[in-house]
């Protein structure tokens, strides 16, 4: 299943933190603060425990994130406006490639 994951950090140090790690678990990151792709249900409880103690031991009583679960036709019924070369296909698990 894809998950949109964003956040609203106000440290530097951690927002990039965050970014890398949502990045190590597979997402894409499609907007500055905003990742989306599939993961795993465990590799998706990992990450939410990693982030939450991240935001409550070094970020700031506003900081937030924001995981949403979204069907693979939600994303392939995105709307971008303006630049973005995102591939729908690949972001929402329908993509299979072949390796030669």
């Amino acid at each position: 299943m894809a998950h949109l994951i964003c956040y609203d950090i106000t440290k530097n140090p951690l927002r990039t933190r965050m970014g890398k790690k949502i990045i190590e678990f597979g997402l894409d990151r499609i907007n500055k603060s905003v990742y989306l792709g599939t993961i795993s249900k465990s590799s998706l409880t990992q990450l939410e425990s990693w982030l939450s103690q991240e935001i409550l031991t070094k970020g700031d009583p506003t900081d937030s994130c924001i995981i949403v679960r979204i069907s693979a036709e939600q994303v392939q019924q995105m709307r971008i406006l303006g630049l973005n070369e995102l591939d729908l296909d690949e972001l929402s698990g329908d993509k299979s490639t072949l390796i030669l």
